[in-house]
């Protein structure tokens, strides 16, 4: 086994941090993601855990389902793990060793997706107990993840492939500064008010019933007449346009 070098995150921009550098947190904050989950929940299998454009998200495989309630509690453990500042220490494993390595810890995802790899020689990331099969690069310690919040939770096919295993996807954001994070999440939260299927149910102009059909809408009947208007003025503006 042997320890690779630091990764530098890319060009300084004007505000101190790197081009990429946001990006690199994000990584960082997937995988202290899937630390706290581990330590919560052991026998948790593990996926895949990238950063993504607003934030970064962990695919789980487990029984059970995350309630509102797991994910408060795996926040606070990533509190907590951030608050330790763990190093986070790249390691460069001889193949057979990380299949050997993943194989020991019960990770068969992990098992499945080193063994897909080319080469002889397999890149990780650890931090405390907590190891994962990945590129990087990564902060240098967990102690940088400060400004974070898990959002969501829903469903993934393992790989994309719906015969596979369905997985429990976690999405979560974070940011260097506090005034950041607080500025998405209010955002999100606008975006939400906005929503035309929360505005819709709560003008009492359609509903959704999952026994009729996922996504099917049933109109009531001040929803169908501004329904039936829409459509009025779309044949209207059509037929002036000379459209039949």
């Amino acid at each position: 086994m042997s320890q690779g070098k630091k990764e530098s995150s890319g060009k300084t921009k004007g505000d101190g941090h790197s081009i990429n550098s946001l990006e690199v947190l994000r990584h960082s904050a997937a995988h202290l993601l899937a630390h706290a989950v581990l330590d919560l929940f052991p026998g948790t299998q593990v996926g895949i855990g990238p950063a993504v454009e607003n934030g970064f998200y962990y695919d789980f495989l487990r029984d059970k389902p995350f309630t509102p309630e797991d994910l408060q509690a795996i926040e606070k453990r990533m509190r907590e793990l951030a608050a330790a500042d763990i190093p986070i220490e790249k390691i460069v494993l001889d193949k057979k060793e990380a299949i050997e390595l993943f194989q020991k810890m019960g990770q068969k995802l992990k098992v499945e997706l080193i063994e897909e790899k080319g080469g002889d020689q397999v890149s990780c990331y650890r931090q405390d107990n907590f190891i994962d099969f990945c590129l990087g690069p990564h902060l240098p310690s967990t102690g940088a993840i400060k400004y974070f919040k898990l959002l969501s939770v829903s469903g993934a096919y393992w790989r994309g492939d719906e015969s596979g295993p369905q997985l429990q996807r976690i999405y979560g954001t974070a940011f260097f500064t506090q005034e950041d994070l607080d500025n998405y999440l209010h955002f999100l939260e606008e975006a939400r008010h906005r929503d035309h299927r929360r505005l819709g149910v709560d003008l009492d102009l359609f509903s959704f019933n999952e026994l009729v059909g996922p996504g099917l809408v049933l109109w009531h009947p001040k929803g169908g007449a501004i329904r039936r208007e829409l459509e009025h003025y779309w044949q209207e503006e059509h037929f002036q346009d000379g459209y039949e």
